[in-house]
Protein backbone atom coordinates (compact mmCIF):
# COMPACT_ATOMS: atom_id res chain seq x y z
CA UNK A 1 0.00 0.00 0.00
CA UNK A 2 2.67 2.80 1.25
CA UNK A 3 5.06 2.03 -2.32
CA UNK A 4 1.26 2.82 -4.26
CA UNK A 5 1.25 6.34 -2.17
CA UNK A 6 5.13 7.12 -2.86
CA UNK A 7 4.72 5.82 -6.56
CA UNK A 8 1.41 8.63 -6.85
CA UNK A 9 3.33 11.14 -4.73
CA UNK A 10 6.14 11.22 -7.25
CA UNK A 11 4.04 10.88 -10.28
CA UNK A 12 1.88 13.85 -9.16
CA UNK A 13 5.41 15.76 -9.05
CA UNK A 14 6.20 14.56 -11.92
CA UNK A 15 2.92 16.03 -13.58
CA UNK A 16 3.40 18.99 -11.72
CA UNK A 17 6.43 19.87 -12.85
CA UNK A 18 4.97 19.57 -16.59
CA UNK A 19 2.40 21.59 -16.55
CA UNK A 20 1.57 24.11 -13.93
CA UNK A 21 5.28 24.83 -13.40
CA UNK A 22 6.19 25.74 -17.16
CA UNK A 23 3.95 28.33 -16.67
CA UNK A 24 4.87 30.23 -13.70
CA UNK A 25 9.04 29.63 -14.79
CA UNK A 26 11.25 32.80 -15.62
CA UNK A 27 11.27 31.31 -19.07
CA UNK A 28 7.95 31.38 -20.07
CA UNK A 29 8.01 34.93 -19.53
CA UNK A 30 11.30 35.44 -21.86
CA UNK A 31 13.70 35.78 -19.62
CA UNK A 32 17.21 34.07 -21.00
CA UNK A 33 17.43 32.36 -17.21
CA UNK A 34 16.15 28.98 -17.72
CA UNK A 35 14.80 27.55 -14.23
CA UNK A 36 14.09 23.20 -14.61
CA UNK A 37 12.03 22.41 -12.21
CA UNK A 38 13.27 18.60 -10.78
CA UNK A 39 11.09 17.75 -8.41
CA UNK A 40 10.51 13.93 -8.92
CA UNK A 41 14.62 14.30 -8.60
CA UNK A 42 13.57 15.62 -5.07
CA UNK A 43 11.39 12.99 -4.45
CA UNK A 44 13.50 10.19 -5.25
CA UNK A 45 16.59 11.77 -3.54
CA UNK A 46 14.49 12.06 -0.10
CA UNK A 47 12.56 8.81 -0.80
CA UNK A 48 16.31 7.32 -0.94
CA UNK A 49 17.40 8.59 2.47
CA UNK A 50 14.51 6.88 3.84
CA UNK A 51 14.12 3.51 1.85
CA UNK A 52 17.97 2.74 1.34
CA UNK A 53 19.92 2.98 -2.31
CA UNK A 54 17.88 0.20 -3.68
CA UNK A 55 14.61 2.06 -3.31
CA UNK A 56 16.73 5.33 -4.50
CA UNK A 57 17.54 2.88 -7.86
CA UNK A 58 14.26 1.58 -8.68
CA UNK A 59 12.39 5.02 -8.02
CA UNK A 60 14.89 6.76 -9.72
CA UNK A 61 15.10 4.40 -12.79
CA UNK A 62 11.20 4.17 -13.29
CA UNK A 63 10.36 7.92 -12.76
CA UNK A 64 13.82 8.58 -14.80
CA UNK A 65 12.54 6.69 -17.62
CA UNK A 66 8.86 7.86 -17.81
CA UNK A 67 10.32 11.40 -17.62
CA UNK A 68 12.64 10.42 -20.94
CA UNK A 69 9.09 9.23 -22.68
CA UNK A 70 6.80 12.22 -22.32
CA UNK A 71 9.14 14.58 -22.33
CA UNK A 72 12.72 14.01 -23.15
CA UNK A 73 14.50 13.66 -26.63
CA UNK A 74 16.79 10.78 -26.01
CA UNK A 75 15.35 7.33 -24.05
CA UNK A 76 17.36 6.57 -20.95
CA UNK A 77 19.19 9.40 -20.44
CA UNK A 78 16.94 10.76 -17.37
CA UNK A 79 16.28 7.29 -16.63
CA UNK A 80 20.70 6.58 -15.79
CA UNK A 81 21.18 9.78 -14.03
CA UNK A 82 18.06 10.06 -11.59
CA UNK A 83 18.75 6.41 -10.91
CA UNK A 84 22.42 7.12 -10.38
CA UNK A 85 21.42 10.08 -8.14
CA UNK A 86 19.17 7.84 -6.07
CA UNK A 87 20.93 5.00 -5.38
CA UNK A 88 24.10 7.21 -4.34
CA UNK A 89 22.01 9.50 -2.08
CA UNK A 90 20.42 6.02 -0.59
CA UNK A 91 24.31 5.61 0.62
CA UNK A 92 24.40 8.82 2.35
CA UNK A 93 21.56 7.57 4.21
CA UNK A 94 23.81 5.09 5.88
CA UNK A 95 26.34 7.40 6.65
CA UNK A 96 23.67 10.08 8.30
CA UNK A 97 20.72 10.36 10.00
CA UNK A 98 18.12 11.65 7.53
CA UNK A 99 17.36 14.58 9.17
CA UNK A 100 15.92 17.98 7.42
CA UNK A 101 19.33 19.47 7.08
CA UNK A 102 20.70 16.04 5.88
CA UNK A 103 18.20 16.00 3.54
CA UNK A 104 18.19 19.44 2.06
CA UNK A 105 21.96 18.97 1.56
CA UNK A 106 21.87 15.82 -0.21
CA UNK A 107 18.83 16.92 -2.20
CA UNK A 108 20.55 20.06 -3.47
CA UNK A 109 23.91 18.25 -3.99
CA UNK A 110 22.38 15.79 -5.67
CA UNK A 111 19.85 18.01 -7.94
CA UNK A 112 23.45 19.78 -8.96
CA UNK A 113 24.68 16.66 -9.76
CA UNK A 114 21.64 15.58 -11.93
CA UNK A 115 21.70 18.71 -13.65
CA UNK A 116 25.35 18.72 -14.73
CA UNK A 117 25.01 15.35 -15.72
CA UNK A 118 22.39 15.61 -17.97
CA UNK A 119 24.08 18.74 -19.47
CA UNK A 120 27.40 16.51 -20.34
CA UNK A 121 24.95 14.21 -21.91
CA UNK A 122 23.17 16.78 -23.70
CA UNK A 123 26.77 17.81 -24.80
CA UNK A 124 28.06 14.30 -25.59
CA UNK A 125 25.65 13.62 -27.91
CA UNK A 126 25.58 16.84 -29.74
CA UNK A 127 22.38 18.30 -28.45
CA UNK A 128 23.12 21.27 -27.32
CA UNK A 129 25.85 24.09 -28.27
CA UNK A 130 25.81 26.11 -25.14
CA UNK A 131 29.31 26.16 -22.95
CA UNK A 132 29.46 25.21 -19.86
CA UNK A 133 30.06 28.83 -18.24
CA UNK A 134 26.67 29.46 -19.34
CA UNK A 135 24.51 26.49 -18.76
CA UNK A 136 26.03 26.72 -15.16
CA UNK A 137 25.04 30.98 -14.72
CA UNK A 138 21.94 30.35 -16.43
CA UNK A 139 20.51 27.26 -15.89
CA UNK A 140 22.20 24.93 -13.22
CA UNK A 141 22.34 27.65 -10.12
CA UNK A 142 19.05 28.96 -10.67
CA UNK A 143 17.64 25.52 -10.88
CA UNK A 144 19.75 24.75 -7.87
CA UNK A 145 18.23 27.14 -6.04
CA UNK A 146 14.76 27.01 -7.04
CA UNK A 147 14.68 23.25 -6.55
CA UNK A 148 16.46 23.52 -2.99
CA UNK A 149 13.45 25.61 -2.16
CA UNK A 150 10.99 23.94 -3.37
CA UNK A 151 12.14 20.40 -1.76
CA UNK A 152 11.16 21.23 1.67
CA UNK A 153 7.78 20.65 1.34
CA UNK A 154 8.36 17.80 -0.40
CA UNK A 155 10.50 16.48 2.45
CA UNK A 156 7.94 17.02 4.84
CA UNK A 157 5.18 15.76 3.07
CA UNK A 158 7.43 12.48 2.26
CA UNK A 159 8.91 12.88 5.68
CA UNK A 160 5.04 12.68 6.75
CA UNK A 161 4.12 9.53 4.86
CA UNK A 162 7.07 7.35 5.73
CA UNK A 163 5.69 8.19 9.07
CA UNK A 164 2.51 7.42 8.69
CA UNK A 165 2.74 4.77 6.73
CA UNK A 166 5.36 2.46 8.32
CA UNK A 167 4.53 -0.47 9.80
CA UNK A 168 3.95 -0.55 13.86
CA UNK A 169 4.95 -2.96 15.54
CA UNK A 170 3.40 -5.04 18.41
CA UNK A 171 6.03 -3.50 21.28
CA UNK A 172 5.44 -0.30 22.71
CA UNK A 173 6.94 2.30 20.66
Amino acid sequence: MNRAVFVGFLFFLLVLEGTVLQWVLPQAWGSTVVIVPQLVVAGVVILSLFRGERAGLIYGFGFGLLHDVVYGPVLGMHAFTMSAVGYFSGLISRQFAPGAIVSLLTTTLSITVHLIMIFGLYRLFGLTDMNWNQALVYHVAPSVVLNAVAALPVDRVLRWGVRKLETRSLSFD
